[in-house]
């Protein structure tokens, strides 16, 4: 009876119920609980291992997501067919206030704009902000535990902002399968040369100039993406006798992450 009781007095103080987050991949789910913490459940949309670019999610999918209160988007192409079935979630388009890469590499979105936003340190504090304020906003009795997360979150971000500069100012050309390293290669003035044209397999031609080219630039490793075939690299880099990388953009911890691509690119 007393249990009872006390659970009474609880539901009349107004517990409330955690914040019901949707992010299209992991890495938003990353910033998102570093600045929530147990104040938000997040779901991600696009799993583990999958290519966010060509993704279609499920009817259950959909679904599920209809029960959100906030959906942090990035410009993917299946958000796009998602968003008139959301008519109960505050959508939030994390592009919005970022100078974002013009682009026509195939995965970009039908306005053109490269969507890896989240593979820059100096963007992510932006995109940190952003669901710092939508957070707030939508409990605001927890507002001081946000922005203190928040603030603790855009000094990491600084710190490597500085690792990487470090790490890369002497780098200057990688070389990839696919063009998902814009933002980073802007941040730190390096050129990306991308295997993949415009979403599909290189010809023959391009092949060439591309391998004349790395050679002429000493490149010395090509990097390979975990969610696109790696078949033309391999050919590549066998060509070039340079070796293979293989990363992922989408690991959820993406200052760790971020981290780890600066150093591997140091070493290109």
């Amino acid at each position: 009876m007393r249990k009872f009781f006390i659970f009474l007095l609880l539901c009349a103080g107004g517990l409330q119920a955690q914040i019901q987050v949707l992010v299209s991949i992991a890495p938003q789910k990353y910033l998102v609980e570093r600045i929530g913490g147990d104040h938000v459940s997040v779901t991600v949309i696009v799993p583990q291992g999958a290519n966010s670019h060509t993704y279609e999610p499920s009817t259950k999918q959909v679904l599920a997501a209809q029960k959100g209160d906030i959906w942090f988007r990035i410009g993917e192409s299946f958000e796009n067919r998602m968003l008139a079935m959301m008519r109960h979630t505050r959508v939030v388009d994390q592009r919005q206030g970022l100078d974002l890469i013009q682009a026509g590499c195939g995965c970009c979105t039908h306005d053109a704009h490269d969507p890896h936003i989240w593979l820059s340190p100096r963007l992510l504090k932006v995109q940190a902000e952003q669901i710092a304020e939508m957070l707030c906003e939508y409990d605001h009795d927890h507002a001081d535990f946000f922005m203190n997360n928040l603030s603790k979150l855009v000094e990491e971000c600084s710190l490597l902002d500085q690792e990487c500069a470090l790490m890369l100012a002497k780098s200057t050309v990688i070389l990839v399968s696919h063009p998902a390293f814009g933002y980073l290669c802007r941040d730190y003035g390096l050129k990306q040369l991308s295997i993949e044209m415009e979403g599909r397999e290189p010809t023959p031609r391009y092949v060439t100039e591309l391998i004349t080219r790395a050679r002429s630039l000493g490149v010395k490793i090509v990097f390979l993406q975990l969610q696109h075939n790696p078949k033309g690299g391999k050919r590549i880099a066998k060509e070039l006798r340079a070796r293979t990388v293989y990363l992922d953009p989408y690991v959820e911890n993406v200052l760790e992450n971020l981290r780890s691509i600066a150093q591997n690119f140091s070493e290109a």
